[in-house]
């Protein structure tokens, strides 16, 4: 099966773009993809932010603790962001 995966911000040079279409077994979960990531790009695209990035399969936001019960499909899509950070805003 094939999933595509977007990435966002500084997560886009780490990976070298801003999406990806990878193969994956069937019945692979999100926690296999993150593991395929990781060894395609290195342990930096997930260092970028500590523990703190944003996954979402298909929109839906996914804690990183559930990756392995998320079953993946043909044509997923699962978007990794960095963690938008708050300021303030001065009028």
């Amino acid at each position: 099966m094939r999933v595509t995966v977007l990435y966002g911000g500084e997560l886009v040079s780490i990976a070298g773009a801003s999406k990806e279409a990878v193969e994956l077994a069937e019945g692979s979960t999100l926690e296999d993809l993150l593991s395929r990531l990781k060894a395609a790009h290195g342990r930096r695209l997930f260092e970028v932010a500590g523990e703190k990035l944003l996954v979402l399969v298909n929109g839906r936001s996914v804690s990183p603790s559930a990756a392995s019960q998320v079953k993946l499909s043909d044509g997923d899509f699962v978007s990794i962001l960095p963690p938008v950070h708050g300021g303030s805003l001065s009028i």
